[in-house]
């Protein structure tokens, strides 16, 4: 089977009709300075490296090599960011997609758009992880920004953002959800016990009330999330106020979207978060309970790949629960095989060859 639909047997409708959509792919990056609190993210060689991902991810994403650094962006093991799925995959596919800075601690040296509130996220345990005018200008910055975008049918809407599950604990948790221990890491080691502390340092600093938030969901963005999750959340309510599709490319951190979305008034009902199979089959996180949580009606598709029988140990590393998802990965190989006719056994091909490519580099 190459696609799961979590709990149900027919693929959303915003999925319906991929094949025959108009479809765009965004790719939304942005950086925090939570990243850089040791043992929160492996995203990046070191803590201080974080920053950077996110212009590296989609440098290699188009260039198949990042520009700003002479490296691939890999966890302290050495595992490859999961751009080489979404690079592969993309390379099979017809549709466009272009890359949205929000916030990148460097700007990608890639054709790309850039909104005017860009700005890096505070680490959150101050409970100042944005200035709430940035939070607001950001979501509606997006906002504008989709519905300029005339003529697309369906939007898919991945991210890049080390230490974004931590700001996703905060934004969930500020707006009142029970998200302890239940978001995911790039590590088999989900460091769920430093997240939490870092989350409530920062929510008692803040001193945001969860009536005070769910009232207005950015004082949640200001106190503990991050430039990225507020900026998808804009786009995805001005998307959809155009009458368009929206899928939600990513792992747990896609639940921060649909509840900032929600509580700014916006009916996510027929949103859709596409991703990849170690997120659904992750013991140390639970998407699915975040959504249920959030608008039960909104269906979780994953991407059934299996690296196994990888021929590269890095690859092989994700059976292991390293990595498991970003920059749109999930996403991607779910449109790639619903727009191709592609199987997942043929896209993992695809993301061999694109391993061996990099590694011979």
């Amino acid at each position: 089977m190459d696609l799961t639909v979590v709990g149900a047997e027919e693929l959303p409708k915003a999925l319906e009709n991929a094949r025959r959509s108009r479809l765009l792919a965004l790719y939304f990056i942005g950086s925090t300075k939570t990243s850089t609190i040791p043992g929160l993210s492996v995203a990046g060689a070191t803590p201080e490296l974080t920053l950077y991902t996110p212009a590296c991810d989609v440098e290699y994403m188009v260039y198949g090599r990042p520009k700003s650094f002479d490296a691939i962006p890999v966890t302290p093991e050495g595992i490859p960011t999961p751009a080489v799925i979404t690079r592969a995959c993309l390379k099979l596919c017809s549709f466009p997609y272009v890359v949205v800075d929000v916030g990148s601690a460097l700007e990608p040296k890639i054709p790309h758009i850039s909104l005017p509130s860009r700005r890096v996220g505070e680490p959150i345990d101050t409970g100042r992880a944005l200035p709430i005018e940035v939070a607001s200008s950001l979501y509606e910055e997006a906002k504008t920004l989709a519905r300029a975008l005339r003529g697309i049918d369906l939007f898919m809407l991945g991210e890049s953002i080390p230490g974004g599950t931590t700001t996703t604990l905060g934004i969930l948790s500020a707006l009142g959800y029970n998200a302890w221990g239940k978001v995911s890491s790039a590590s088999p080691s989900n460091p769920h016990e430093l997240k939490e502390r870092v989350v409530k340092e920062g929510l008692a600093k803040a001193g945001v009330k969860v009536e005070e938030a769910r009232r207005n969901p950015l004082k949640a963005v200001a106190a503990v999330g991050d430039p990225v999750h507020v900026s998808i959340a804009g786009f995805t309510h001005g998307a959809l106020e155009a009458g368009a599709k929206v899928v939600l490319a990513g792992g747990t951190q896609m639940a921060s979207v649909l509840a900032i979305a929600k509580h700014m008034g916006v009916d996510v009902s027929d949103v859709a978060v596409a991703t990849t199979r170690w997120i659904i089959s992750d013991r140390t996180s639970s998407l699915a309970d975040l959504i249920r949580q959030i608008e039960p009606s909104v269906k979780i598709v994953a991407a059934n790949l299996d690296f196994s029988d990888a021929p590269f140990e890095g690859l092989r590393y994700y059976e292991k629960g390293y990595v498991k998802e970003g920059v749109g990965a999930g996403g991607t190989a779910v449109l790639a095989h619903l727009t191709t006719g592609k199987t997942m056994k043929q896209l993992q091909e695809a993301i061999y060859e694109e391993y061996r490519a990099l590694t011979q580099k």
